[in-house]
């Protein structure tokens, strides 16, 4: 497949165009066609395609100003649609003067060129061919490597946006001279080394820079090279780690005196007063950041006890509930992340290598829920600066019983220092999960529990038939046996059964994009309920005995008509009443989770001295 190249790129536009064809170039339907006069320069722009006057008009021949109704017309299938002013005009030229329209007269006519999304992989040196060129846009292209040489001279506006590009070296190589404004957002740009190509040697004229959404960290190497720019006034940085910090845009405005906005938010005097002075503080430039997660109440979930079920004594059955979600940790603290302790981060984890503790119904849906985050974030591949490899893991809420609502108030703060990884985080999203969690417990029988079988003997014949003996006594002549039946029963409890209630993926790439606070309410869906096996009625079980003998079936429907005649009736009629209302305040409902995330930002200089204080002072302690 060949390489496509911009300047073929724009040779398909122009084809695209269609300024040779109907209502545009030379044909039967253009009375231009008829015009011998040639224009001796292209200053003369203004006066092509005044009507001449013909003797013997061919009758099919429209005149320019018809023709030009074709593309302006609503009902007209030439309508141009989307099209930028100069394109506008370009069409009209080509119905006035089309003898002008060739790839000479275009290259040094057009002053703006929009190629997007052309699958441009290179800028050719063809490209400098266009003379007059001041505004170019390659954006949502497959640029990796950009030659500056290519580029024309008198370019002023350059957008690179959404393409592949790494590195600054080529791009700052031999750059337009005039070059106000460069785009470079949406791309792979993380090199640090990139920073001192930002200086005021290669963009001596730029006013505008737009570097968002990229993957640069050092924060300060890129400033102090943009404080070199005497005209700069507009700088995007936003979307990148960097602009995670908390300090990261009152350290940008402290440095650079004469921007007027950063991230299309414009610079107050009040802002800039606030901020003054915290570049100078080595202790304010910490390399981290901090998140506060709290998960307040849950509601919805299922009551374990059915009120119109009688359980049986045993098993006795406990049901506890808790609540995940996934966050970035190190692997020295990943038996530390969990809340209260070690213990319940041994429980997560013997919870993803066993599929025996989760019910056979649910643990394969389960256990992906569980592990989607682990497998899929690829965070792990990311390059990092920190010696610790920072990675996603599920941070665990202590377990709680039943309630309508599970009031938990959870509140953790995260210190994070791989901002890399925050942000493919934040990409990737965030899952909340709820789990039951069900033990079943088994009473231990035990050779001391057991009743001598003289004991039950005596029982049924009476004491002293045995053996000629009574029964067991003591020295104050109780039973014995009954202080035995009274001690306490142990149990035996078996593997914990885990099962996914419902999970929630919430979308936090507003935090990337400058929203430092997140709260909703995760609707999680209604809870699967597994189905009991209910006893039989009155009713069905006549059914099922009505197999046998007739006389026998009327006698019992008799019997039946006769009870349902008594008073009793109406208690029955009552029960079934009020049970019908229990069934109905039973019914499923949407399981929910209060959810709140917060990105650390200092607003004033005040704030970052708090910060620090509250450290010194936690140290101290």
């Amino acid at each position: 497949m060949d390489v496509v190249t911009a300047f073929k790129a724009f040779q398909q536009e122009m084809r695209a165009l269609s300024l040779k064809g109907f209502p545009c170039g030379i044909g039967s339907w253009s009375s231009s066609r008829h015009s011998t006069k040639k224009a001796k320069s292209f200053k003369l722009l203004k006066g092509h395609g005044e009507k001449e006057k013909i003797k013997g008009k061919d009758v099919n021949e429209e005149e320019p100003e018809a023709l030009k109704e074709y593309l302006t017309c609503e009902q007209s299938p030439w309508k141009t649609e989307n099209v930028t002013p100069e394109t506008q005009h370009l069409k009209e030229l080509a119905i006035t003067s089309p003898s002008l329209i060739n790839e000479h007269f275009l290259c040094f006519y057009l002053q703006s060129l929009r190629l997007v999304n052309k699958q441009i992989c290179e800028v050719d040196k063809q490209m400098l061919k266009f003379q007059n060129l001041e505004e170019l846009i390659l954006s949502v292209n497959k640029i990796t490597l950009l030659n500056s040489a290519n580029l024309p001279r008198k370019l002023k506006i350059l957008e690179l946006c959404s393409n592949e590009i790494s590195s600054l070296q080529q791009l700052s190589s031999s750059p337009p001279p005039m070059l106000q404004y460069l785009g470079l957002s949406y791309n792979k740009l993380s090199l640090p080394s990139d920073s001192r190509y930002l200086s005021s040697m290669f963009w001596p004229n730029l006013i505008s820079l737009d570097l968002g959404f990229n993957d640069f960290i050092n924060l300060r190497d890129i400033v102090a090279s943009l404080s070199s720019l005497p005209n700069l006034k507009n700088f995007i940085l936003l979307g990148n780690p960097l602009a995670l910090f908390p300090y990261y845009r009152g350290f940008t405005i402290d440095i650079l005196q004469n921007l007027v906005s950063l991230d299309d938010v414009l610079i107050s005097l009040d802002e800039r007063h606030h901020f003054k002075g915290i570049a100078s503080h080595q202790d304010f430039i910490a390399p981290e950041t901090k998140v506060t997660i709290e998960i307040g109440k849950v509601t919805g979930i299922p009551n374990p006890i059915d009120p119109l079920d009688h359980p049986p004594e045993f098993p006795v059955v406990n049901n506890n509930y808790f609540v995940t979600y996934e966050f970035l940790g190190s692997p020295k603290s990943a038996d530390k992340v969990n809340e209260p302790g070690k213990e319940e981060n041994k429980d997560m984890e013997r919870e993803k290598s066993s599929n025996a503790k989760l019910s056979e119904k649910d643990s394969p849906s389960s256990q992906a829920l569980l592990d989607t985050v682990l497998d899929n974030t690829g965070i792990n591949s990311a390059p990092s600066d920190n010696e610790e490899n920072w990675r996603v893991f599920p941070h665990k809420l202590p377990q709680k019983p039943w309630g309508d609502p599970i009031v938990y108030n959870y509140t953790k703060v995260h210190t994070v220092k791989d901002l890399y990884a925050l942000k493919q985080l934040l990409q990737n999203g965030l899952t909340v999960t709820v789990i039951e969690e069900k033990i079943l417990s088994w009473p231990i029988e035990t050779e001391d529990d057991k009743i001598p079988e003289a004991s039950m003997k005596e029982k049924v014949q009476g004491p002293g038939k045995v053996g000629g003996k009574g029964s067991a006594k003591n020295a104050n002549g109780q039973d014995s046996t009954k202080e035995k039946r009274k001690s306490p029963v142990s149990f035996r409890s078996d593997p914990p059964i885990r099962k996914i209630l419902g999970s929630y993926h919430m979308d936090l790439y507003s935090i990337i994009t400058g929203n430092h606070n997140y709260q909703t309410v995760c609707d999680l869906g209604v809870p699967k309920i597994e189905e009991k096996l209910k006893s039989p009625t009155p009713e069905i079980k006549e059914t099922i005995r009505g197999k046998g003998d007739k006389k026998n079936s009327a006698v019992s429907k008799s019997r039946t008509s006769a009870k349902l005649k008594t008073p009793d009736s109406k208690k029955a009629k009552g029960k079934r009443d009020m049970d019908s209302r229990i069934s109905m305040d039973t019914t499923p409902k949407h399981l929910f989770v209060e959810f709140k995330l917060y990105l650390q930002q200092w607003l004033t200089r005040a704030d970052a001295e708090h910060e620090i204080y509250m450290k010194n002072t936690m140290f101290s302690q």
